[in-house]
């Protein structure tokens, strides 16, 4: 089979290159790099390097460049064994390694090279047994973001990449959280640059050897958590919670998910935002709430609540998640029966829900409109007759 060595050259000069790793560059006729910007490649300027930086000048997409530079390296290894070097060690924010570890027309061999991960902590004074994730810049999602832990994001590597990232940060955590800038981390020498989150890209210095190191929130920073919100709840409903909640059923509480509907009506007729916030908190609270008495009973909890309609919604939708084709209102329509009949859902004639909906509906907008709560039942009575 083809096989290809994957080697780590540390994140310094040769001072911390492992000594095999020193012997394999110097007895190999050619030695592939991802990119020629490292010290170790400066210090050995008699090894026959042979770059990749060609290729990102091809590309706009990292994704892109990567795939080139597997298919090249699995191109070259039909000729040979091929040695392939990358900054750091080949296991730790190295892309082009997990493709060739999926491919299955070559053989790959990892070795060694110093991670900047333990250097990086050193730096921020943190230890990572309290809990970190670590994340790609180039491949960020924001909801792969845990708060509760520390994050380093890798790959910082100018202030346009910086800013995309601010902006996805502040929709996680508070505009001032602090941020640590880590560019080559190497303990006493790194540089380190504090600041507050909103500020990440000003004045920012581009290097390819750019990380962040957020530290994890704490206190009411995890107001906004749902797992915050699933504690609430847990501990109002508990045997040392509030005696009200504890008394509470699903049937109790039917009523009062009516009510929140109503509020939060009236919060968007008046086009009042912060009242449509906290009216739909109080109908997530609801959710929160029946889920809390499920979890309680050992009949449910949150996840299968969530499950449930996530994989509903993606049920139900196969023209966007699946390979249906809908171009109008009615074949959404058509979809939509299809996959609940395929659910067992029996087509009704009087959809007794849609009746309530209608009631209240006209109950409230009469109600929205002056009249007396005794006129309006009335009138929807008359009509509905």
């Amino acid at each position: 089979m083809n096989e290809i060595t994957v080697i780590g050259l540390g994140n310094y000069g040769l001072d911390e290159l492992p000594y095999g790793i020193y012997q394999l560059l110097n007895n190999t006729a050619e030695v592939y790099v991802r990119t020629l910007k490292h010290p170790v490649i400066d210090e050995l300027p008699d090894v026959n390097w042979q770059s990749f930086d060609a290729v990102y000048e091809r590309h706009d997409q990292f994704a892109a460049v990567y795939d080139e530079i597997v298919e090249l390296l699995a191109a070259k290894s039909k000729q040979g064994p091929v040695v392939y070097a990358v900054p750091g060690h080949p296991m730790v924010a190295e892309t082009t390694t997990q493709l060739l570890l999926n491919r299955d027309d070559v053989k790959v061999t990892i070795k060694g090279g110093k991670s900047f991960i333990d250097d990086l902590f050193t730096a921020a004074g943190y230890d990572p047994n309290d809990g970190f994730q670590l994340l790609d810049a180039t491949q960020f999602e924001t909801n792969h973001v845990n708060i509760r832990n520390a994050l380093v994001v890798t790959q910082v590597y100018n202030q346009i990449v910086a800013s995309d990232l601010k902006i996805a940060l502040m929709t996680k955590y508070p505009d001032d959280h602090p941020v640590m800038i880590v560019t080559g981390a190497r303990g006493a020498s790194a540089s380190l640059c504090h600041v507050p989150l909103y500020e990440l890209d000003h004045d920012f210095t581009e290097s390819n050897l750019t990380s962040l190191f957020i530290p994890p929130v704490t206190d009411e920073g995890l107001n906004g958590e749902f797992s915050t919100l699933i504690g609430v709840m847990e501990r109002l409903v508990s045997p040392d919670g509030c005696p009200w909640d504890q008394q509470q059923t699903h049937q109790t509480l039917k009523r009062y998910l009516v009510e929140e509907s109503y509020e939060l009506m009236a919060a968007i007729d008046a086009d009042d935002i912060d009242n449509i916030i906290e009216e739909l908190g109080d109908i997530l609270l609801q959710v929160f709430f029946h889920t809390a008495l499920g979890e309680k009973e050992a009949l449910f909890d949150i996840k299968d609540v969530v499950t449930s309609i996530t994989e509903k919604m993606i049920r139900r939708h196969p023209h966007v998640f699946g390979t249906e084709t809908v171009t109008t209102v009615d074949e959404l329509h058509r979809v939509w029966e299809d996959e609940k009949r395929k659910e067992g859902k029996e087509q009704r004639d009087f959809k007794a829900e849609k009746a309530f909906a209608d009631v209240v509906m006209a109950l409230y907008e009469r109600m929205q409109q002056g009249e007396t709560i005794e006129n309006a039942i009335k009138e929807v009575a008359d009509e509905t007759r």
